[in-house]
């Protein structure tokens, strides 16, 4: 998994429910910080993840950011785009996935990096369970990823 201080492999991928609609990393972190989720292929596990940060109150934060959810599953990710107010995208083969480190090989592992402007990673949380999951470290690092 990659860790802050890391560059952010560059994506462009389609989301997951429209693939007519595509999202390049490089371009969302020119309007401000980006942050990533991948997501695992099982919905019980992920939906859980997209939703604690669906409900974070990300215009305190920051003026300008954007979200991502990604996973390999299209099926399973179509799905669980409903309801959620960012793009969830369709890494085919899991190819972003493994640029960043993520362990495919656990159905249930996921993580969360969050990019600055530069696609320098300013945070990153691997794991399976949403709960352990420090909002208040994404929120920071997204806060200072606009300084």
């Amino acid at each position: 998994m990659l860790e802050a201080g890391d560059p952010a492999p560059d994506f462009y991928l389609p989301a997951a429910d429209d693939p007519g609609a595509e999202y390049m990393l490089s371009a969302a972190a020119d309007a401000g910080p980006v942050v990533v989720a991948f997501v695992s292929d099982e919905t019980s596990t992920a939906r859980p993840l997209l939703k604690r940060l669906a409900g974070v109150e990300w215009a305190q934060v920051v003026d300008r950011l954007s979200v991502f959810g990604i996973g390999t599953d299209q099926d399973a990710l179509a799905r669980l785009a409903e309801g959620v107010p960012f793009p969830v995208l369709y890494d085919r083969g899991g190819y972003v996935t493994d640029l960043y480190g993520v362990d495919q090989t656990s159905r249930s592992d996921q993580a969360v990096v969050v990019a600055d402007s530069r696609c320098v990673i300013r945070f990153a949380w691997d794991g399976a369970d949403a709960a352990e999951l420090a909002l208040e470290a994404v929120q920071s690092a997204v806060a200072e990823a606009t300084e």
